[in-house]
């Protein structure tokens, strides 16, 4: 509490005032991998889609690496160009629930929003660590 310069008065400090950002996140009928539309857009063809999938594991790594590097040192700008490419990377392997989430981290570092991404970091991690463990249940061996 803060001294009201107006009547003497206490008042709530701002932080006491801190609400939490309803994110848009993505709920449990957005598959973490949308295998039908990846079969659909590539024909079923698996020897693309093991290429897909392969560019995917080798890019995704460090730009999640660069994304939570970013929100460590607190640079808003980074974190926004690593998930603004994390998410086109995503959109394009059929990763529909980590690009959004990624989304939602662009935006917010575009507002300068560090707080609510760091409040909501858990979010990034469950979701990268999602897509790896589905990657071994779609239909490419």
């Amino acid at each position: 509490m803060r001294p009201n310069i107006e009547d003497g008065s206490e008042s709530p400090d701002r932080e006491e005032y801190a609400v939490s950002k309803e994110l848009n996140l993505p709920g449990a009928d957005m598959p973490v991998i949308d295998e039908s539309r990846l079969m659909a857009e590539f024909g079923g063809d698996e020897e693309i889609l093991r290429e897909l999938r392969d560019l995917f594991l080798d890019h995704a790594p460090p730009l999640y690496k660069a994304i939570k590097e970013a929100i460590a040192t607190g640079d808003c700008e980074r974190v926004a160009r690593e998930a603004h490419s994390f998410k086109g990377a995503c959109a394009t392997y059929g990763a529909p629930r980590l690009a959004m989430v990624c989304r939602e981290f662009e935006m917010l570092a575009k507002e300068e929003d560090l707080p609510t991404i760091r409040e909501n970091i858990a979010h990034l991690e469950m979701e990268y660590h999602a897509v790896f463990e589905a990657i071994g249940t779609i239909g490419v061996g």
